[in-house]
C-alpha cells in the first residue's frame, strides 16, 4: 500500500464523479449503484479477511440494517438518515450477539455457523409479523427529497452510493495501515505466535468484526431505501449478500485492499447479465458458470485477480523470462511480510 501511487487512487474516483455526465441511461446507471453497493459491502467483508477470517454471515449484517431503516422510519417517522446511522449500531450489536459464542470457533466451523446465523435471523424475519410484517415485507413510503432519500431518477443515488463508497474503501485502508490492520494480518499468519507476544487475539477479532457489521448494516439500510421494498428472503439471503461477498473478494485478492474493489466491479454487472440472460428454464446456470469462473481463477492465480496482474507485471519487467514469477521467489518475500507483521505486532501491544 505505501508504493501506491496517487494517479491509481485519484483517477479512478474521478471518472466514477463524472460518470453519471456521460450516461443518461437508468438501467447503466442501476448497474452502477449496485456495483456501489456491492463494492462497499465486499470492502467491509474483507476486513474480517485481513484476520484470515472467512465469513458467510454479512447477509444477516445486511438485512439488519435494513430492516432496522424501514421500521423505523414506516412505524415511528424516523427520518432515513437517522435510520442509517442507527442501523450501523444494530448490524454491530448483531455481530456482538454472534461473536459472543463464536469467536472461539475456527476455519469451516466459524464459517458454517456464520452462515447459520443469518438463516436463524431469516426465519426470526418471516415469524415476527407485529414487526416486520413476515413474509409480505416493508414498503418505504413514495415522499421525495434528499431529506427522505427517496429520489425519481438513479443519478442521486448513485452519488450517494459513491460517497458511502469511499468511505468504506478510506476505512479499510485507515485499518489496513493501523495497529488493528498489523494484528489482524498476524493472527492470518499464525495466530498462536501472536497470542504468544501478547496480543489478546479474541479483541482482535471482535473489533473486526464490530466495524464490519456496521459497515455492511449502512448498505443495507441504503438498499433499502434504493429499492423501496424489503422482505425476508431478499434482505437475509445468503447467495445475495453472503456468497457473493465472498466471491468478489476471493476472486479480486482476498485480504488485500484493492481485491474486493476490482472483484465487486468485475462480478456485478456479469451476475447481473447472468441472471438475466438464463433466466426460466436455464436457471441455475448462472451459478454453474461461477463455479468455474472461481475454480479457474483460484487454480491460476491463487491470490486473486489482483496478486496474478501483479504477478503478471513482474513477468513482463523481466521480459518475459519468468525472473519474478516463480513461486519459490515469492515465498521468501512472504515469508518475510510475516516475520515484519509480527514484530510490529509485538512492538504495538505495549499500549494495550
Amino acid at each position: 500500500m505505501k508504493k501506491l501511487s496517487r494517479p491509481w487512487i485519484i483517477a479512478p474516483t474521478i471518472l466514477a464523479l463524472l460518470l453519471p455526465l456521460f450516461t443518461q441511461d437508468q438501467y447503466i446507471l442501476h448497474i452502477c449503484v449496485l456495483i456501489l453497493i456491492y463494492v462497499g459491502i465486499t470492502v467491509a467483508w474483507n476486513i474480517m479477511a485481513f484476520g484470515g477470517i472467512l465469513s458467510l454471515g454479512h447477509a444477516a449484517f445486511v438485512g439488519i440494517g435494513a430492516y432496522t431503516v424501514s421500521i423505523l422510519y414506516v412505524d415511528y417517522g424516523v427520518n432515513p438518515w437517522i435510520g442509517i446511522l442507527l442501523a450501523i449500531i444494530f448490524a454491530a450489536i448483531g455481530s456482538l450477539i454472534l461473536a459472543v459464542p463464536l469467536l472461539r470457533l475456527r476455519g469451516p466451523f466459524f464459517t458454517l455457523a456464520t452462515l447459520a446465523y443469518v438463516e436463524v435471523l431469516r426465519l426470526l424475519a418471516i415469524w415476527a409479523v407485529p414487526l416486520t410484517n413476515g413474509s409480505v415485507g416493508i414498503t418505504t413510503p413514495p415522499t421525495q427529497g434528499l431529506a427522505f432519500l427517496s429520489f425519481e431518477s438513479r443519478q442521486p443515488y448513485y452519488y450517494i452510493a459513491l460517497v458511502l463508497t469511499l468511505m468504506a474503501v478510506a476505512i479499510s485502508v485507515w485499518i489496513y495501515r493501523s495497529k488493528l490492520g498489523y494484528h489482524l494480518r498476524a493472527v492470518a499468519t499464525d495466530e498462536e505466535a501472536v497470542r504468544a507476544l501478547g496480543v489478546r487475539t479474541n479483541r482482535v477479532k471482535l473489533s473486526a468484526m464490530l466495524i464490519s457489521a456496521g459497515m455492511t448494516g449502512a448498505f443495507g439500510a441504503f438498499g433499502a431505501l434504493y429499492f423501496f421494498v424489503i422482505e425476508p428472503d431478499t434482505q437475509f439471503s445468503a447467495t445475495l449478500y453472503s456468497v457473493q461477498p465472498a466471491l468478489n473478494g476471493i476472486i479480486g485478492g482476498m485480504g488485500t485492499i484493492a481485491g474486493p474493489i476490482v472483484g465487486a466491479i468485475i462480478m456485478t454487472p456479469l451476475g447481473e447479465w447472468l441472471r438475466v440472460t438464463f433466466s426460466g428454464a436455464s436457471q441455475g446456470v448462472n451459478f454453474m458458470i461461477y463455479g468455474v469462473v472461481l475454480i479457474v481463477i483460484v487454480r491460476l492465480m491463487p491470490g486473486g485477480l489482483v496478486e496474478g496482474f501483479k504477478s503478471i507485471a513482474r513477468w513482463l519487467r523481466h521480459g518475459g523470462k519468468g525472473g519474478g514469477s516463480s513461486r519459490p521467489a515469492a515465498a521468501k518475500p512472504t515469508a518475510r511480510a510475516g516475520e515484519d507483521i509480527r514484530v510490529k505486532a509485538a512492538s504495538t501491544t505495549e499500549g494495550e
